[in-house]
């Protein structure tokens, strides 16, 4: 066991995001996440955005956040499922690996449009949402969310 401080070990294009360290294997899932990653990658890219692929290390290997837009200031994690227990494991990575890129907005981006439980959760914890939508992404900002109440 290390003493060092957890840090941020930055991919090379090549490298591949899935499968995330410290978690259980499931196919489906990488598949998925590595396909919305790619395309939020270049989605970005496009409009301009320096965009950072990067793994947190820590001892034990634990998941990871998965994108940093230096650009708009985002610290982005992919996520495949939005149940409880998914987005309660994807608020405590993302919560700890910001610290590592202060300051930073966290968003989770999922393959799918989460629904409304997962939205009112997000937005109550300050998280964004984002989701793949035709050729474009869809975001929930937790601001927007709450201003309407």
């Amino acid at each position: 066991m290390t003493t060092d401080r957890p840090h941020v070990a930055y991919l090379a294009p090549f490298d591949p995001a899935r499968p995330q360290p410290g978690r259980a294997n499931d196919e489906e899932a990488d598949r998925s996440e590595n396909a919305v990653l790619t395309a939020y990658l270049f989605h970005l890219t496009a409009k301009g955005h320096r965009v950072l692929r990067h793994r947190v290390v820590t001892d034990p290997a634990l998941a990871s956040s998965d994108l940093f837009d230096a650009t708009a200031g985002e610290l982005v994690m992919a996520c495949h499922r939005s149940h409880y227990r998914a987005l309660i494991t994807a608020y405590g990575v993302i919560s700890d690996c910001e610290r590592l890129f202060s300051p930073a907005c966290r968003a989770l981006l999922f393959t799918t449009e989460p629904g409304p439980a997962a939205r009112e959760f997000l937005s109550h914890h300050k998280i964004i949402a984002i989701w793949p939508e035709g050729e474009s992404f869809v975001r929930a900002d937790p601001a927007a969310e709450t201003d309407g109440t």
